[in-house]
């Protein structure tokens, strides 16, 4: 009875760990590649339907919110 008491908490233990050590490293994340981890854009292209027009994206990288990761 005492070893399948302590097995029990010990499966506890485990999951406890594979689910919580991850997210105090920061494994699950990468470096965002649009902002390159700054979280700051400042982008412009060619816009096709305007003669001389421009498509601008300034300030807070769109795709990590202004973290500079994203999550895996």
């Amino acid at each position: 009875m005492d070893g399948t008491i302590g097995l029990i908490i010990g499966g506890i233990a485990m999951v406890v760990m594979v689910w919580v050590v991850p997210r105090f490293l920061g494994t699950n994340t990468v470096t965002c590649t649009r902002c390159r981890g700054s979280g700051h854009v400042s982008e412009h292209w060619p816009d096709p339907s305007k003669p001389g027009g421009w498509h601008r994206v300034e300030g807070e990288c769109p795709k990590c919110k202004g973290k500079g990761r994203t999550k895996s």
